[in-house]
């Protein structure tokens, strides 16, 4: 490429070869790819040398992560192979760029982008406009919003760190989950392709004149610096916030350098041992990924520190090579099915997660053994078109290989083509949500007879209405579309923040505290109601997962130190509020306990319980536990949004096994303990979401969940005249 056309660094003299023997004369183009790029990216024009323990090491990869999501309890660290794509990178395209720089005596940034380009994107925005299409046809509407939007960081290549910031829980089942989740891998990779020539570039720019070899240690340096800082910030932000620390670039950055260490002669010394020698290191690198791949599981802090077995086995076997000898695995590395699954390894990765997700929409109910067998067969199928029609097509097109800029304008249109389809997406769900929003308007404004839980009063007869038969208010799009109640915060205190409901202070006969999780927050419209009938002035103080109790909720950090902290503070900021002599707690049932499980840890919730409010100021003289709601299964709004469009009754086509739905709540066995060391009772309302055999999603025309187990706001407006009557028996 003409050196005017592209930001270069200046050309090497021939002796940098002598200072950098280790690396490959001219690595094969076919090895020049990451996260599973099972084709060829073409980067130098030196003599091509296949490397087959590359390919070996991207179909071991790609077979843990389709096994891992595949078969979760047969493989359940198979998320390594990601990382095992990582290093692989990091080696691969270090010593490109470094062959660029002795071969031309430049590093081509446009001709390198343009590469990379030609080998991730087609593919990648094939699979994102599919999984678009495909998303608008078989999932529910009240799933577009999240799953368009990640559909657009995905294309974008910021899907690492949306998940970051919205906390995913990596290992979480499937169901609801975004069908292309897995595009946080080629985020964090086109990330380092965008960086990493620009950080060599710098480095050689700082050592310009000087010989061969202080360039070379020089720029050795400078990436063992930035690994070694990223390698640390990886073990301490994995340690104090797990969930982000798995998916942000800078806990990944590390992987990416070893594997360029390596490149640079880290190791070399491998490559000149005997044969048998890098026989046993190669084994002793591939037992390593393994060992993660079935010792590790959802429970293993990572990447962190634990990342590095198979980062270390990964480029234990780069530098082991293929040595000639009969215990070597250099046959199996060349065997043509491995051979086959690592060319494939790029498609098979993105492919395999859209139909996991996307299937059960088409067919639901389908069996997990058999979505296993449906799932793995079509992706070899589309992997394998993908890669013969569209991966190797693009990559080859000389119009596209000659003229690296074009590449790149084609790029951006055809990213801006895919991103239409979410688009459109979005302008039908935001049409659909606006007719929604008003048909909730009119509903509500007309306050029709039995109408939400007024259906199913505590203690009386079911009310009906035959005119909210069908009826479901709000709809799941409405649902899952709508913020959280408002919180007016009038009060700080440490982590506690305190919202205001009902009259304000001055003219309020009484001032009462809601204290509790997410499931007191979903009161919080209930308890309004109540709040202005009687004159109270409400202070609601709620911390999302974090139950009002001492005993140790086990939540990943930092979530666990905070839940401690606010619990502390509750009882400071109770201290400060003298005139709060009735308080209304309410929490979410399940979950563990730090040092209990099982029935253990329900009795140390109700001990837990007990502690906590035992704790609590004299001035708190009257102390009411709301019995928590039950909880719907996870497809239950699909399940309405289904028979709404059938035409069916929502309540009934989708209730839940009261059984399965009501967990037993530690707070009631505490409340009627007598260790409180005040008076403690108990309101549950349970009659107006369930009856004897059934808990019910729609009540009365009112859709009762907003999710798996938080109430809407319309259905908990209904419950006030309820409450009120149950604080009014309890007096």
């Amino acid at each position: 490429m003409d050196s005017t056309t592209q930001p270069t660094v200046e050309r090497a003299s021939t002796p940098v070869r002598d200072a950098l023997p280790w690396l490959p004369s001219g690595l094969k183009d076919r090895a020049d790819e990451g996260v599973g790029e099972g084709g060829t990216g073409g980067g130098t024009s030196h003599r091509a040398r296949f490397r087959p323990e590359i390919q070996a090491l991207r179909a071991l990869a790609v077979s843990l992560v389709v096994a891992a999501h595949l078969w979760p309890n047969l493989v359940p660290g198979g998320y390594v192979g990601v990382d095992v794509f990582f290093a692989v990178s990091g080696f691969l395209i270090t010593s490109l760029l470094v062959e660029e720089v002795i071969g031309s005596g430049r590093i081509g940034l446009v001709g390198f982008w343009a590469r990379r380009a030609r080998r991730i994107l087609p593919a990648a925005l094939v699979t994102l406009g599919v999984t678009a299409i495909a998303t608008l046809i078989l999932v529910p509407s009240h799933r577009w919003g999240a799953f368009l939007t990640e559909i657009v960081t995905s294309a974008t290549y910021v899907e690492n760190w949306r998940l970051a910031h919205t906390a995913v829980d990596y290992f979480a089942k499937a169901d609801g989950i975004s069908p292309v989740q897995h595009y946080w891998s080629l985020s964090v990779e086109e990330q380092f392709y965008l960086v990493w020539p620009l950080l060599l570039i710098g480095a050689l720019a700082l050592t310009r004149g000087r010989k061969p070899t202080t360039r070379v240690a020089a720029l050795a340096l400078a990436m063992g610096a930035l690994t070694a800082i990223s390698l640390a910030y990886s073990i301490i932000h994995t340690a104090a916030d797990p969930r982000p620390a798995y998916f942000v670039t800078p806990t990944r950055a590390w992987e990416f350098g070893l594997g360029g260490l390596v490149a640079l002669g880290l190791g070399a010394f491998i490559g000149r041992a005997p044969a048998l020698v890098r026989v046993l290191i190669g084994w002793a690198g591939l037992a390593g990924i393994l060992a993660a791949g079935f010792l590790y599981g959802p429970g293993t802090p990572f990447p962190g520190y634990a990342a590095l077995l198979p980062i270390l086995g990964t480029l234990a076997v780069i530098r082991a090579g293929t040595p000639v000898h009969r215990l070597a695995p250099t046959k199996l590395f060349a065997w043509r099915p491995i051979q086959t699954a690592g060319d494939l390894s790029y498609s098979l990765y993105l492919w395999h997660w859209p139909l996991l997700v996307l299937i059960p929409y088409a067919f639901e109910g389908i069996s997990r053994g058999l979505l296993a067998g449906i799932v793995l067969e079509l992706t070899v199928g589309l992997a394998w078109l993908s890669k013969r029609y569209v991966e190797d097509p693009v990559r080859k097109m000389p119009g596209l290989v000659r003229r690296p800029r074009r590449t790149l304008a084609l790029a951006g249109l055809a990213t801006g083509l895919v991103l239409l389809v979410p688009a459109a997406g979005a302008i039908q769900l935001h049409r659909e949500l606006n007719a929604d929003q008003q048909a909730t308007k009119e509903v509500v404004s007309e306050h029709p007879r039995c109408f939400g839980a007024a259906a199913r009063p505590p203690g009386g007869a079911p009310c009906v209405n035959p005119e909210l038969a069908k009826e479901v208010v709000p709809t799941p799009v409405e649902a899952s579309e709508a913020a959280n109640a408002t919180c007016q915060v009038v009060e700080r205190l440490g982590r506690v923040r305190a919202c205001a409901f009902g009259p304000p202070a001055a003219g309020a006969k009484e001032t009462v505290a809601l204290i509790g999780d997410s499931h007191a927050s979903h009161w919080r419209a209930a308890f309004d109601a109540v709040a202005k009938k009687r004159g109270w002035h409400g202070l609601s103080v709620t911390h999302t997962g974090c139950p009002f109790s001492r005993a140790t909720a086990a939540l990943p950090q930092p979530e666990r130190t905070a839940c401690v902290q606010w619990n502390r503070d509750v009882q400071r900021w109770l201290e400060r509020h003298p005139e709060i002599h009735r308080v209304f707690v309410a929490g979410h049932t399940g979950g563990d306990v730090v040092g209990h499980k099982g029935p253990d840890a329900f009795n140390a919730q109700v001990r837990g319980y007990e502690r906590a409010w035992a704790a609590l100021p004299n001035t708190v003289q009257e102390l009411v536990v709301l019995r928590d709601t039950p909880k719907m299964r996870s497809a239950t709004l699909d399940c309405v949004q289904k028979a709404m469009d059938a035409g069916d009754d929502p309540a009934r086509a989708c209730a839940v096994p009261r059984a399965i739905a009501l967990e037993p709540d530690p707070a009631i066995p505490a409340a009627s303990s007598g260790k409180a060391g005040r008076d403690v009772r108990a309101i549950d309302l349970t009659e107006t979401l369930c009856d004897r055999r059934s808990c019910y999603p729609v009540v009365g025309g009112a859709l009762t969940f907003k999710d798996v187990d938080h109430l809407t706001t319309v259905f908990s407006s209904t419950l006030g005249p309820y409450l009120d009557e149950a604080v009014q028996r309890l007096s």
